[in-house]
Order: structure tokens, then C-alpha cells, then sequence
């Protein structure tokens, strides 16, 4: 122990240990200025990925590009200034072991192009996540960012019901682009197809339940009470029976945190969801009642609009490619022989399966499971959370190819940085504990000389 001598007091006096302080935290790249001007512009890459398929391209690419774009640069530049790096997690790793091997299928793809193609997607994708690994590093930015995708979300419900009440069908924008689609009144917003739309608000769904659970702002619970209301009557109106099941798994949030919101909140919310199923109920067009009615009759019967067919010459073809999968991307080029239509897999799993062969997959699943453990160690609210939002996921991707989709990789990203963030706050009070504790006990030894 340090001791402080005083030509007044000839004997020695120990000198409080100081030491025993911590250094002061290095400043790390997003909390630079150009750090919060890099959140902001991934916050605005949030809040356009549900609705940027319905703008028009700008320079050649999605305007979520250019945004991820201005995001990185930022990054980049907050990054040199600070010369400070976050140590990926070993999610992270996973990731990049999942893209890596994407990237190895070149070597014996049936379709270089679609497979250079998909591995630039992931390529990119990679990048989001690393984005908001460096930029989510606190609850409140990791809140920011649902926000930001419960807002653009909203976009999509509200447009939908602007559609319907002026009559134009799925069928109409997809006239539009130069497609041609039967009319079965469906409704959609320009540009994005209806099943992933279905999903995509089905997934805000549970952050809704979320904020209005965690929230202080009576803003921002009225308004998650809206969009709630807002979105089940455009699920309706949609008429995609995975988005109708997934957001019914949604849903379970509710009673899992009721006891956390208070009496007005319980009533208001069940009032919002009731007259949100029964607008939609009502003005729902007789072929998606047809449709949806006939959900368990296709499950058990049917082949699902023909996914079936699509899965069956998906497990054909990975008889001869077990090990190496036909390539990333290659799915439909792969089944168009027994199919005769160039049509991807319709299911997630599948789709990695057979594209990266067995390999590939268990990174797939080494991955999701990771995200389930993360998950798991989460407190009680935010462990409900985050398992219905993965389940939510799991249902839907089920009847969609999404491994490749922003989506899929923004849930994952916010997730890893959400788990982190939590752990670092939960260390944090028993670090403060052990420099009070030595602190205390220099002062006992003080005394007791």
C-alpha cells in the first residue's frame, strides 16, 4: 500500500487507493459525432427496409442502399478517428462462417451468376450487422432501432388499407410493373409482394406489444395501439394465411406481459385488436375468405399454392448434391427441370439446404440456436420478447425464402447487440460493488491503525 509522509506527522499515513479506480473508457466510434450520424443514418436504413421495394430505384440501387452506404462511410471515418473496434461476438463468427461457405459454393455451382449474385447479398448483409454491432451499444439505441422498423412497418399496413379503399388489387400493381397476377383481391402496397408484406408487419407486431410494455411515452404506446389495429385489419386484407398463422404466434406476447401493463392498457389493447379483426373481418373479399378458410384443408391435403411440389424437387436434387448443396442462390436454376418454372424454395430452411448442402445448413442452424441461447439468458421481458419475435420469424420463413432478405438479418443483428448490451449493464453493478468493497476496506484498515 501506497503511503503519504507529512513533516508534521512522522509517522506514516496510507494514502487512499485510488488505484483501484477504473481508467476511464476510451471513446468508442459511435459515440463520436460522426458515430450519432452514423446511427442516424441506420436508423433511416431501419425504418425503409420494409417499404423500399416500392421506390423507385435511385443511381440503380434501393434507397436503402444508399443510406447503408452513408452509414458505413460515417462508421469508417469514426472508426479511424477513434481507433476503436468492437471485438465481434462469436454469433458474429457464425455469420461469417455461414457467408464464407456461401461464398466456397462457387466453386461448383449449377449458376455462377445467381450464386455471385446471392453472395454479394450476404455480402452486404454481413456489413448491416456489423453496423449495428458498432452502433447499438446502448438499451436506448437498441430500442431506437425497433422503433424505427415498428414505423416503417406502419408504412406498409396504412398503404395497404390505402389501396383497398380505393379498390386497387395486388393483381393491379403488379399490372403495373409488367406482371401478370391473377385478381383474387388481394390487397398489397406497389412493389412488395403480399406474403412478404404479411410477414413483415406480422413481425412489428410483437414489438408493438413490446414498447407499449416498456415504454413511458403515452405517445408511443398510443401509437403502437394504433398500428396494432391498423395491421391486423391489413393482415385480413392481405390474405396470406403464413402471415395471418405467424402473426397469431405474435400475439402471445400479450398475455405473456399483460401483468406488466396497466388495467387502461389491457382494456385498451384487446379493444384495439378486437376492432382491428373485426374491420377486417368485415370488409375481407369472399376469395380470401376462401382462402383462408381453406388454410387447414391446404396444410393437410393441398400442396400450399404449390410449394410442395417446389420442396419434393428440392430434396431430388440434394440427393445428388448432399455435401456441397447446388450452390447459393442456385435453388431455382436446380428444380426448373421438374418444376418447369424458375421459382425459388418458399421455405428458409429448405432453401439453405439445398443451396449449401449439409454443411451449410448446420451453420444455419448453429446460428438460429446461438440466437435462441442469447435469448434465452435475457430477463423475463425481454426473453418473451425476443422468443415470440424468433418464433414469429421461424413461422413465417417457413412459406418464404428469406435467409437473403434485410429482414431476416436486421432481427438477427439487433438481437446479438441487444444480448450484449444487456450483459454489459448487468456486470456493470457488481464492478461498481468491487471498487466500493476495496475502497471500504482501505478505509477499515485506515481506521483500525
Amino acid at each position: 500500500m501506497a503511503v503519504a509522509l507529512s513533516p508534521s506527522r512522522p509517522y506514516a499515513v496510507p494514502a487512499p487507493e485510488y488505484a483501484t479506480l477504473p481508467a476511464p473508457r476510451a471513446l468508442a466510434a459511435g459515440d463520436t459525432a460522426l458515430g450519432k450520424l452514423a446511427f442516424g443514418a441506420l436508423w433511416i436504413f431501419v425504418f425503409v427496409v420494409p417499404w423500399e421495394e416500392s421506390v423507385p430505384l435511385l443511381g440503380g440501387f434501393v434507397i436503402s442502399r444508399w443510406v447503408a452506404m452513408a452509414a458505413s462511410f460515417l462508421l469508417v471515418l469514426s472508426v479511424l478517428a477513434t481507433r476503436q473496434l468492437r471485438r465481434p461476438s462469436a454469433i458474429h463468427l457464425l455469420m461469417l462462417a455461414l457467408v464464407a461457405w456461401s461464398a466456397i459454393t462457387l466453386f461448383w455451382t449449377i449458376d455462377g451468376t445467381m450464386t455471385e449474385t446471392r453472395v454479394g447479398t450476404y455480402a452486404q448483409l454481413l456489413l448491416a450487422a456489423w453496423i449495428m454491432w458498432e452502433l447499438a451499444t446502448t438499451e436506448t439505441r437498441v430500442i431506437s432501432m425497433l422503433e424505427a422498423y415498428l414505423f416503417g412497418a406502419a408504412v406498409l399496413a396504412i398503404d395497404t388499407l390505402i389501396n383497398y379503399s380505393q379498390g386497387i388489387q395486388a393483381a393491379d400493381l403488379s399490372a403495373e410493373q409488367g406482371i401478370v397476377q391473377y385478381h383474387d383481391e388481394r390487397y398489397t402496397m406497389y412493389g412488395i409482394n403480399a406474403n412478404d408484406l404479411a410477414l413483415m408487419v406480422a413481425l412489428s407486431l410483437p414489438i408493438a406489444i413490446f414498447l407499449m410494455a416498456r415504454a413511458r411515452s403515452p405517445w408511443l404506446k398510443l401509437f403502437c395501439w394504433i398500428h396494432m389495429g391498423v395491421s391486423l385489419a391489413a393482415l385480413f386484407l392481405v390474405g396470406s394465411r403464413g402471415g395471418l398463422i405467424a402473426a397469431g404466434v405474435a400475439l402471445l406476447l400479450f398475455p405473456l406481459l399483460m401483468f406488466r401493463m396497466g388495467k387502461i392498457q389491457r382494456v385498451g389493447f384487446l379493444l384495439v385488436c378486437v376492432t382491428g379483426v373485426a374491420v377486417g373481418i368485415h370488409f375481407i373479399p369472399a376469395d380470401d375468405w376462401n382462402r383462408l378458410l381453406n388454410t387447414g384443408k391446404e396444410i393437410s391435403q393441398g400442396t400450399l399454392t404449390h410449394r410442395t411440389v417446389l420442396w419434393d424437387a428440392g430434396f431430388d436434387v440434394l440427393r445428388s448434391h448432399p455435401w456441397g448443396g447446388v450452390g447459393a442462390g442456385a435453388y431455382a436454376t436446380a428444380t426448373y427441370k421438374e418444376t418447369g418454372r424458375a421459382l425459388v424454395a418458399h421455405n428458409t430452411f429448405i432453401s439453405v439446404l439445398v443451396e449449401t448442402g449439409i454443411p451449410g445448413f448446420l451453420l444455419f442452424l448453429a446460428l438460429l440456436g446461438s440466437l435462441c441461447y442469447a435469448a434465452w439468458r435475457f430477463d423475463y421481458l425481454n426473453r418473451c420478447f425476443w422468443a415470440i419475435l424468433l418464433a414469429t420469424w421461424a413461422i413465417g420463413v417457413s412459406a418464404l425464402t428469406w435467409e437473403y432478405r434485410k429482414p431476416t438479418w436486421f432481427l438477427f443483428g439487433v438481437l446479438v447487440a441487444h444480448a450484449y448490451v444487456r450483459r454489459s449493464a448487468a456486470s456493470r453493478p457488481a464492478e461498481t460493488g468491487a471498487i466500493g468493497n476495496s475502497r471500504g476496506d482501505s478505509l477499515s484498515r485506515i481506521r483500525g491503525q
